[in-house]
């Protein structure tokens, strides 16, 4: 039992005692300064919240995916025309190549603001209406991919499904070619 005579507080376990004179280095205001609200017994410091709205001051609970939700890069038809000619198969990996859409973007979607004169062969994860009817329209195929890896989900439209959503009219160009006919007698 010789240890007895080594021991002493654990660290932090001695509490300064405050306003015991002068000469302690913590007498007359202890510590607190000099008036004001901090200096007085009983004051508790709480956030300032007079001005802001209830559901603000509220805890956040829940949780939504919605932050993460990624949305396809969109692009136009104009600038489609601008900067592809005729023939060309326009896809995600060309886009991204020539700068139109960022190198990060995993789907496409083409909208369909101006206009299109020349045939594209567009493979895009989405299409507006107008888009759609607009790339029929100038002798062009719209290839709906999906995914975010780009397997084709459906290759062409039939004559039938087109008839039925009431899009007849932006096949003709399809149709004086004979694209069309053979799916239609088959």
């Amino acid at each position: 039992m010789g240890i007895l005579h080594n021991l002493s507080p654990s660290r932090g376990a001695k509490r300064t005692r405050v306003g015991r004179g002068e000469s302690s280095g913590h007498g007359k205001t202890a510590g607190r300064g000099n008036k004001g609200a901090r200096s007085r017994s009983g004051y508790h410091p709480s956030p300032v919240t007079s001005g802001i709205p209830w559901y603000r001051k509220l805890p956040m609970r829940g949780f939504s995916q919605a932050r993460f939700r990624r949305r396809p890069a969109e692009i136009t038809l104009q600038r489609l025309a601008e900067f592809f000619t005729g023939g060309d198969t326009v896809d995600l990996a060309l886009l991204q190549g020539r700068g139109l859409v960022r190198s990060s973007a995993r789907a496409v979607k083409v909208i369909g603001n101006g206009g299109l004169e020349v045939a594209l062969t567009v493979r895009a994860h989405a299409f507006s209406q107008g888009a759609r009817s607009a790339i029929l329209g100038a002798g062009g195929r719209a290839i709906l991919v999906g995914g975010e890896a780009g397997e084709v989900a459906e290759a062409t439209e039939t004559m039938e499904t087109m008839e039925a959503a009431g899009e007849i009219a932006e096949i003709a160009p399809a149709v004086a070619d004979g694209s069309q006919t053979e799916e239609k007698d088959a």
